[in-house]
């Protein structure tokens, strides 16, 4: 920084609220600030694992990762644990899903009615449904038992999974497709009932 005060960004701010002259005293606040501004802005990459460059072996001592690559591979690398290791995301739950063979829709929590946010007339749900995502899988429940597993042991602290599974008595095919009627539905077939 140079020794010119009229140079500092906060020099020129504290003149435009101090009224009375500034004196030297003034003017190493000044530079003080702007060393904390430069110290922040330098910081600030650093806060996120895909820019980080000071603190990527710090995250990746955190995930248990190597420090070999460039720097670009070393960031994809650390981005993947961290997209592997926090299921915070409708997209990584349905990845995770895919990379054991099974196709899963979720419905996302209703957004709360709030103060400020919400109007009359908008949708009023119990608050702990925000916790709740439903997973519709088109499977029969019984041949879900991993996906069950997997998802639950993945799901974030406090929150909860309600399962959506294919109907008793559809059909499946070998492909793991569903016999589908003239009109595009899946065939269901129901059991007679016992008299």
């Amino acid at each position: 920084m140079s020794d010119n005060p009229f140079e500092s960004p906060h020099y020129k701010a504290l003149t435009q609220l101090y009224p009375l002259p500034m004196d030297t005293e003034e003017y190493i606040v000044a530079k003080e600030l702007d060393l904390v501004l430069n110290h922040a802005d330098a910081a600030y990459p650093e806060i996120f694992p895909s820019t980080a460059t000071a603190t990527l072996e710090r995250w990746e001592d955190l995930y248990e990762l190597g420090h070999t690559g460039t720097l670009e591979y070393r960031h994809y690398v650390l981005l993947a644990a961290i997209n592997r290791e926090s299921g915070i995301a409708e997209r990584h739950y349905k990845a995770l899903a895919a990379s054991i063979g099974f196709t899963i829709d979720i419905v996302k929590p209703p957004r709360m009615f709030r103060a400020g946010l919400s109007r009359a007339g908008f949708p009023v749900y119990d608050p702990d449904w925000q916790y709740t995502w439903i997973v519709k899988c088109g499977q029969l429940e019984e041949s879900c038992g991993l996906l069950k597993r997997t998802l639950n042991e993945q799901k974030i602290p406090f929150t909860e999974i309600v399962w959506e599974f294919a109907p008793e008595g559809l059909i499946l095919l070998e492909n793991g497709g569903k016999l589908l009627t003239e009109d595009g539905h899946p065939l269901v077939v129901e059991e007679p009932e016992q008299v």
